[in-house]
Formats: C-alpha cells, sequence, structure tokens
C-alpha cells in the first residue's frame, strides 16, 4: 500500500508580519486556509477558518488579515 502526502502551498508571506491569515485554498476544492506564522490549518469553509483565525490571533494579540481586508480579533 503506498501513502500519497498532498503538499499545500503556503500563501507569501512578507507583507502579512504580526497578523493570522486567512487565505482560499488555491486549487480551487474550496477549502480555506489559517496560517500564523509557518504553522498552518486547512478547513472547509471560510467560517470555520475565520473562527479559528480569531481565536489564534486573540491569543498572539495580533490582527485577523483575509482577502476581504484586516479585521480586529
Amino acid at each position: 500500500m503506498s501513502t500519497t502526502a498532498i503538499i499545500i502551498p503556503f500563501p507569501p508571506r512578507g507583507v502579512f508580519a504580526n497578523t493570522v491569515r486567512v487565505e482560499r485554498e488555491r486549487d480551487g476544492l474550496g477549502g480555506w486556509l489559517t496560517l500564523a506564522d509557518a504553522f498552518g490549518w486547512a478547513h472547509g469553509d471560510f467560517y470555520a477558518a475565520l473562527q479559528d483565525a480569531r481565536t489564534i490571533a486573540a491569543d498572539l494579540g495580533v490582527a485577523v488579515r483575509s482577502s476581504a481586508g484586516r479585521m480586529a480579533p
């Protein structure tokens, strides 16, 4: 039995320092990523990703940013 890994490329990081990001998955399959520094969590919808991002951002004392703009935690 073989195992296949799925590599998810993270969006560029530089401009998003000190934020938790919510980004759409790039393959167009409808998933969303919550990204904090070098860590990421996959979610099935935007609202789950946003809720996770807000919790993480509140713990870190930073803002949430998505393609929709900047949001307070």
